[in-house]
Order: C-alpha cells, then structure tokens, then sequence
C-alpha cells in the first residue's frame, strides 16, 4: 500500500478518573502514560493532535454518584466541559480505558461526543478497550473501532485511513462496529495488533501535551509518595499468563525491554524538565532479568541523579537477590511491591504463577537488610479457593511479616475482562455482563461486592480480608515497633514511607479534597 499524505486533526481524550471512596483499594489521578504514547506517535506521523485530558485539566473537580457498588467519584471535567474543548474539523477522538468501572462514564461521554459531532470517528483503546469490546459494541453505538493491543502502531493506521478516506478492510489490531468486508454480519474483529519489537523506535510520551504540573503539584496516587512522581515503562508484556490477569490478552506473552541506558536518559530528562523527585515504575512485570536490572542501575548511578525510584505495581522475586537489591537501594529504590497473590502451592498453579514462595521469602530478608520498604499482593476468594488454602495465604503472610515486609494488600478475587477466570465464569453463566458487573466485580472487597466462590460469602471473605491485613500489621508492629511511629506522623505531616501511610493520607480526607504537596522530602526509613 502506497504511504499516505493526508493528515487528520485527531482529539485524545482522557476521561474522568472513577473512585470507590469506601474501597481498601483506589486509583487516584496520576498521568495517562498509554495515552501520552499514542498522542506521541500520532504528532510524529505528522497529524495534528489535541489532549484533552479532564482529569488532569480538572484535578480538583469532581461529583459523586450512585452505583451498584455503592459511592462512586469521577474526578475531572464534566462532559460538557470535554465537549466545548473539542475542535469542530476534528476527525477523529481517540479514548483511553484502562478499567471496566469507567466504562459506565466513558460510554456516557462518547454518546455526547457522537450526539454533538455526528460524523467524527471515535475509537478506544487500552487495557479494558482490548478485552471488553463486544460489550461495548452492544451497549452502545457511539464507537465506531476499539484498537486492540499494543496501540501506537494500530492508532496510527487508524488515522491515516480516516484522513485519506480509505476502508478498514484489511488494517489488523481493530474491532469494529460494523462489519469490515462486503458479506460480513454484525461487529467484528482482526486480531490483536502487531507488536512492535524495537521499543526504540517508539517515541517518548508527549508529556508537553498534558497538563503534568498539575499532577506533580498532589501527593503521588500510584506509588508511595516522595515528592514529584512521574510514571514510566522500561518493558512492555509480561512472559506469564496468570489466569486472573487481562494482559496475556492485551500483550500476548512476548516481553520486550528498553535499552538501560534509554530508560536512564527518560528519568533524566524528567528530572531535568519537571523537577521530577521520584519515579514510579508501571510494568507489568519490571524486574525479571538480573543482567538488565544491573546494567539499569549502572546507567542511572552515571547520571548521577537525586531522586527515588520504586515499583509500586507487583513484580517477581527471581531476579532479585541480595546483590541486586542493594544495586536499587544505592540508585535510590526505596518501594517494592512483590506479586505472590497466594500462600497455597495449589492456588499457584491454578493461577499458573510459576513461582516459588520460599523464593519471595529469600527476597524479602534481604530487601530488609539494605533497607528497602516492601509489600507484598495476596489475592482471596478465587472460585477454585478453599478455606484451607486462605490459612496457607495467611500463613505465608505471617512468614512475610516476620521477614521484615511492610505492607501487605488483600484483595477479593474480581474477574478482570480478558482473563482466563473471566471467559470461563462468562462461559459457565456465572458472570452476566449487566450495568452491575463493572462495578460490583471489581470492587474489591467492599459490602456490595460479589463473591465468585461457592464456598465464601462476600461477608466472609470481608471479615478475612480485615483479619488477615490485621494480624499481618500486628505482628509487624510488634518485631519493629518504630513503624507504629512513622504511621503517626505520615498521620500529621502527610509524608509517606509506606502504603498504610498512602491509605491513612487518602482515608483521613475522606475523598473530599486532594492534598496538594507541601513538603515532598519523605521520612527517613525505619527499621
């Protein structure tokens, strides 16, 4: 196919971050890297691009409303708001969704941009994009293509056909509403994206199209905060396909990293054009290979940069030996989020995990050694768990306090759309995708969220969830008594060393105002 020439103004918007105030688990408003990606390869394709992000353009306004799951807060501009900022020759509005409980919101917004701009093709994308498309296809007619996968490359093609007036027919990694060739019926799709296998060759986010100061000016909601936090990816994909995760389908099981120095010379930069004090790692898995790790914190001790870096999302242990932890410590890592989710070697393989528990245990004693704040992920009531695997969980959880962990999340089991537990509680009717589902199946524990398990009520599963952090904070209370101290200042000064000090800042203010940074110096680290 010939290159195209033409060009399109294209108009990428962020919608509104949705919170569950009365949650254990929130998502608050950080800078949408995934969208920054594809507003980066758009402009260099030479499209003209416009950002609308509403969250960060609006990161003080907000409306609660109710839901299936109770409370909610979306946080941003309202619909109309978006509506006004959007050009009238745009051609095309690219959407970002990364979580099924936006979706609710997302769809009523592109209903208002289609009632408005009738003939603007509107596409969608991300995480939740790629997995729950046929659902959205019935829900509304207001989309026109979801990109499906790794996007750039798919969003780029996407546009270009729009500007030159050319068919879909054929253009891989898309869904579409209507059907792509002549004797097709109904929505269709053709497959995921391909993925790109030179990372180098991808752009840096186009940060200088978002409002970021208005980010680094709040307390960090991704990572524990230390001060003007940016995100970042130094891999894409991850080589596992646990069964409750969505990113074997969004990324298949190819892994692909950054050059160390690339990513070293991205941090830098940061540092340099946003003051940047701390940067928060986004992988799916970020930590795998010993040698890459090492030679990243070679590149970024040369740089010599003052700042903290840690891995707030979940990674894997097998990399990270004693060598290599005292490597992040002396580069200024000071958070790791280890990624277990069970303490039952049964669990573990019906999650397909492929790890070792004693291998986490090894890591967490020697991240306490250097000095490294840990945490650990333990997920509950999946429909396979029995209660004696939730006291093998517990029992590992009290190993991992005694080895010096931190923070410990437990979270009821959801079926992310994309997983391998999703398709097959859909599958077997016992998941119904109704205008519940995206709230109640991912609320995480909260009293209107629904139990997948047979054997646990949700009443249940809440009071293990409760008694399982509790004994685990207890316990770490009592062998390191100078935490209980670091909580309560966290409480008065809003300075963060841990994620009980990231719940306590965001619980005392009860969802109502965020708290704009004052002093970003964290305290120094206990023992």
């Amino acid at each position: 196919m010939p290159t195209l020439t033409a060009t399109a103004r294209v108009a990428l918007v962020r919608p509104n971050v949705v919170m569950m105030p009365q949650s254990l688990s929130f998502w608050g408003p950080v800078p949408p890297i995934g969208l920054a990606y594809i507003a980066s390869v758009l402009r260099d394709a030479g499209h003209e691009v416009d950002v609308i992000d509403s969250v960060g353009e609006a990161i003080e306004q907000f409306e609660d409303f109710d839901s299936p799951a109770g409370r909610m807060r979306r946080i941003g501009l309202s619909a109309e708001q978006v509506l006004d900022r959007i050009q009238p020759d745009t051609r095309v509005v690219g959407l970002t969704n990364m979580f099924v409980h936006e979706w609710g919101n997302l769809r009523d917004l592109a209903e208002a941009i289609r009632a408005r701009f009738p003939d603007v093709v509107i596409m969608v994308g991300g995480d939740n994009a790629t997995a729950f498309w046929p659902w959205m296809f019935e829900q509304t007619d207001a989309i026109d293509y979801a990109v499906l996968g790794e996007g750039e490359a798919t969003a780029v093609a996407l546009v270009d056909r729009v500007a030159a007036g050319q068919a879909m027919a054929g253009l891989a990694g898309i869904a579409s509403r209507v059907p792509l060739e002549e004797d097709g019926e109904g929505a269709c799709d053709t497959g995921l994206s391909i993925r790109s296998r030179k990372l180098s060759e991808i752009p840096l986010p186009a940060w200088d199209r978002f409002p970021i100061d208005e980010y680094l000016a709040y307390a960090d909601f991704w990572g524990v905060h230390h001060g003007r936090s940016m995100p970042i990816l130094a891999t894409r994909g991850c080589p596992y396909k646990c069964s409750f995760c969505s990113s074997p389908q969004m990324w298949t099981t190819r892994y692909v990293v950054r050059d160390p120095d690339e990513v070293a010379d991205e941090i830098a930069g940061y540092v340099r054009d946003y003051k940047v004090q701390n940067i928060n790692f986004s992988d799916l898995t970020a930590i795998t290979r010993r040698k890459w790790t090492l030679e990243f914190c070679d590149a970024l001790e040369a740089r010599d940069l003052d700042l903290t870096w840690q891995l707030p999302t979940g990674t894997r242990a097998e990399a990270l030996d004693a060598e290599v932890l005292q490597r992040l410590y002396d580069t200024g890592c000071r958070y790791i989020k280890y990624a277990p989710e069970s303490g039952s070697e049964r669990m573990l393989e019906i999650y397909d995990k492929r790890l070792k528990l004693s291998t986490i245990l090894d890591s967490l004693k020697e991240a306490k050694k250097v000095g490294l704040v840990t945490g650990i992920n333990i997920i509950l009531g999946h429909p396979e768990e029995t209660w004696k695997d939730v006291w093998l969980s517990f029992r590992f959880m009290v190993k991992a306090a005694r080895a010096g962990c931190n923070d410990c999340g437990v979270v009821t089991f959801g079926p992310y759309p994309g997983s391998e537990d999703f398709h097959g509680l859909v599958e077997r009717g016992e998941v119904v995708i109704d205008e519940a589902y995206p709230y109640v199946a991912l609320s995480r524990g909260s009293s209107e969220s629904v139990s997948y398990n047979p054997r646990m009520t949700n009443r249940q599963m809440r009071a293990a969830q409760w008694s399982m952090m509790i004994v685990f904070y207890a316990i770490g209370s009592i062998l390191h008594p100078s935490r209980l101290v670091n909580h309560v200042r966290s409480f008065f000064s809003g300075r963060e060393n841990s994620a009980v000090d990231q719940l306590i800042r965001t619980k005392r203010k009860g969802f109502r105002r965020l708290d704009p940074v004052v002093d970003p110096a964290p305290e120094p680290v206990a023992a």
